[in-house]
């Protein structure tokens, strides 16, 4: 598990590392600069002759490059240093490795205007150094900055490494408010930024390589941050014992379907069975029925009293509670239909059931629109699995950009709030916990952006649900493997193809792979 943070957190490690810890802030930039010096002589590798140049700004992301540039000068690397701000404005340790270079005779310009570096068009490098702006930024660029890194993005036409993250980024945001470097490999210090893991500022930021630069590994990891994104050695699966029977593997119920909308049922339901839930059983409008004993075949069916528009409604509650009942697990939502009656059956259904319950799609609409059911305490069996349209819909002041801005405060602020677990989809999707932790997702491909496939992941996590997994646990396992075994099928054959049966028939391969990556 890799924290996350913004530039406040980061900052605040700096600071301890430094003031009570006592490494020398002189030193966390020698090794940052080191750190970028090895990945800019990586690429080089098999070049001839090679030429860097590196774009330097006043602050600590300035000295940083200095301190590349003098490792790469002693390696015999030809390279230039191109300051943006007069000398005067260089100060801290910045100051003091710039004076090293220049007392080394390192070629160093200073640059009062873009139209200095027009000879560069000539004079291409093999790789750009962006070194100019760091995590103190807030908002757009302007000025000398910004005519900078719009020429080398337009006018060098070369490889380009930044240093911490790439000049213009808002390292506490996923917003591209201006210009910004687009880079081919970002060397980040200490911790991964919001901007590195969210997008479209992540679309901006290349390869990523997580630099060491003597933060002791306790002062990373202290409590304080609670954003991470997860990694295959965060991930348990279920335990199966040797003597294990379908009753010990729990019990789904899954509420889902409707005319013209029974895949979506089908897909859920065949999902929890595939990750391991002992038992299934679909609640099913009864017209559809037939149909889906034809589709299903591991899967119970039960046919359930409908309405004229062949939707659950209220002549169905009583063979819905016999269900709940029944089952461990409730599964809501998937292609129920967004009428009247169907809502106020959904909200019946949320405000009667206690056990461990996720509720997608047409169950969020109908929440959305009773939110008198939410604001009533504390919800810890709930799991919601909205994608940011549907997330919106619980903001209604709120535009849908502001809301992909700052969705992991929003989806942590209702987590917390509501006491619920919240899966919020997209790129990356993100589980946020009752405890404030919001757990990003370090799986999955634009191969998701396929119709069922977030039915699919509906029913993995109730299936982990019904195997005593927490609704936390089974939210970000099944988020995991969801994009996990997308990823699987993408090597297989391609980000265009991929469909939502896909995952639930690669799901035993990948897997097994899985499995065996980890050693057990």
């Amino acid at each position: 598990m890799i924290k996350i943070v913004t530039a406040e957190e980061m900052r605040e490690k700096d600071r301890y590392t430094i003031e009570e810890i006592g490494v020398p802030g002189v030193v966390l930039m020698e090794n940052a600069g080191a750190a970028v010096a090895r990945i800019v002589q990586r690429e080089l590798e098999g070049i001839p002759d090679p030429l860097v140049y590196i774009f330097c700004g006043k602050g600590n992301n300035g000295g940083d490059g200095f301190v590349a540039a003098r490792h790469l000068w002693n390696q015999g690397i030809y390279l230039k240093v191109f300051c943006i701000v007069p000398e005067d404005q260089i100060t801290g340790d910045a100051l003091i490795n710039f004076r090293i270079l220049r007392n080394m005779k390192v070629p160093l310009e200073f640059i009062s205007s873009v139209e200095a570096l027009s000879p560069l068009e000539n004079h291409a490098p093999d790789v750009v150094v962006d070194a100019l702006l760091g995590t103190g930024i807030k908002g757009a660029v302007r000025g000398l900055a910004k005519e900078v890194i719009d020429f080398i993005n337009h006018n060098l036409g070369t490889r380009v490494v930044a240093v911490d993250l790439p000049s213009g980024l808002n390292a506490g945001s996923p917003e591209i408010a201006g210009s910004a470097i687009r880079a081919d490999i970002t060397v980040t210090m200490g911790l991964p930024k919001y901007c590195h893991a969210l997008y479209p500022a992540r679309n901006c930021v290349g390869e990523l390589y997580i630099a060491d630069i003597g933060i002791p590994p306790f002062v990373l990891n202290k409590d304080d941050v609670k954003v991470a994104m997860l990694e295959a050695e965060d991930i348990v699966l279920p335990f199966r014992y040797a003597d294990a029977h379908k009753y010990e593997c729990g019990r789904v119920a899954v509420l889902a379907g409707s005319e013209g909308y029974t895949g979506a049922a089908a897909l859920t339901a065949e999902a929890a069975l595939k990750i391991g839930a002992g038992l299934v059983i679909l609640g099913i409008p009864q017209s559809l029925h037939p149909t889906m004993e034809q589709k299903l075949t591991e899967v119970i069916t039960r046919p359930l009293p409908e309405t004229a528009e062949h939707t659950i409604g209220k002549k169905s509650l009583p063979a819905i509670r016999e269900l709940l009942e029944w089952c461990d697990v409730l599964a809501l939502g998937p292609g129920l239909g967004r009428s009247q009656e169907v809502q106020k059956t959904v909200i019946s259904i949320l405000e009667n059931f206690d056990k461990p319950v996720v509720i997608d799609a047409d169950a969020l609409f109908a929440l959305a629109n009773h939110r008198e059911l939410l604001e009533q305490g504390s919800h810890p069996h709930w799991v919601l699995t909205p994608h940011l349209g549907e997330f919106l819909r619980f903001f209604p002041e709120e535009s849908k950009e502001s809301l992909n801005v700052h969705r992991i405060e929003r989806a942590r602020e209702f987590a917390a709030g509501h006491g619920v677990t919240l899966l919020l989809k997209g790129a990356p999707a993100m589980v946020a916990m009752p405890d404030e932790r919001v757990f990003l997702n370090s799986t999955g491909n634009p191969g998701l952006a396929s119709g069922g496939t977030g039915d699919v992941l509906t029913g993995f996590i109730a299936g982990l649900l019904a195997q005593r997994f927490t609704p936390d646990e089974a939210a970000y396992t099944a988020n995991f493997v969801h994009g996990y075994v997308a990823d699987y099928v993408v090597e297989q054959e391609s980000v265009y193809t991929l469909t939502a049966g896909d995952l639930i028939r690669h799901l035993g391969p990948a897997l097994n792979r899985f499995l065996e990556d980890s050693g057990v």
